[in-house]
């Protein structure tokens, strides 16, 4: 696989790339980023997560066994 890197200036919202020998007939995945987080190595920013409230810490209680199947084996019928 041959992999291609290069740095444009947008020019009215568009980008030309000239593809070498090889690349023009065949599928591409372009990826587009601000070369500013590509050379100072910062990672992209991700979306903040979300916390529940600690009013909530302690109200949830399991009363079944999640290991245990739902039904018992001789409902089904499918095994005889």
């Amino acid at each position: 696989m041959e992999a291609m890197r290069l740095f444009a200036e947008p020019i009215n919202h568009q980008l030309v790339i000239d593809l070498p020998p090889g690349l023009e007939r065949c599928r591409l995945e372009i990826i587009v980023m601000p070369a500013a987080s590509v050379d100072q190595n910062v990672a992209p920013v991700l979306p903040r997560r979300r916390k529940p409230s600690p009013l909530l810490a302690g109200t949830v209680q399991l009363k079944d066994n999640l290991i245990d199947p739902a039904v018992p084996e001789t409902d089904w019928d499918a095994v005889k």
